[in-house]
């Protein structure tokens, strides 16, 4: 668990999960939701499927479970709802920044409601987000900023026009 979430927070958050047109969890939030203990980002896809079935359980219409990683160079993130499943598979940069998971979840929706089919939006929240950290690597002290993302602001502006 997060050091600043309690266990209030995390069962209020629980009840969130039913209704919602989609959940952008990571796995730690996933583990969180589900109560399936965390097993790290190098998951199965027996155990990817297994978190999917139970936060779709829950109620969530779409589950976009994000942050699975493979090898050294490859984020998977899942796609699933009752109906269908599919694995959209984005770059995985060699360092880390704060925000990335909130920055994906609002491209995510960005593009969402632009139009874009789901599998669609997280191939471009995807690449959002890593454009954004790879600019953010130029400035000084990129270690110690969240995610830039604002120069890329005009990619989100360009999906109302498609």
């Amino acid at each position: 668990m997060y050091p600043t979430y309690t266990q209030e927070l995390c069962d209020a958050m629980k009840s969130l999960v039913n209704g919602a047109d989609i959940l952008t969890p990571n796995l730690t939030e996933a583990s969180i939701l589900t109560g399936i203990p965390y097993a790290g980002q190098d998951l199965t896809d027996e155990q990817v499927d297994e978190l999917l079935d139970a936060l779709l359980a829950m109620g969530a219409k779409c589950v976009v479970l994000k942050g699975i990683v493979r090898g050294d160079d490859l984020i998977r993130n899942f796609v699933a709802t009752e109906s269908e499943r599919g694995e959209i598979v984005s770059e995985l940069l060699p360092y880390m920044l704060h925000g990335t998971g909130d920055l994906f979840a609002s491209a995510l929706l960005a593009a969402v409601m632009c139009g874009q089919e789901i599998a669609d939006a997280v191939e471009f929240a995807g690449e959002f987000v890593c454009e954004s950290m790879e600019i953010t690597r130029e400035q000084p002290n990129f270690e110690l900023r969240g995610v830039s993302f604002e120069t890329k602001l005009g990619l989100i502006a360009q999906l109302l026009h498609e």
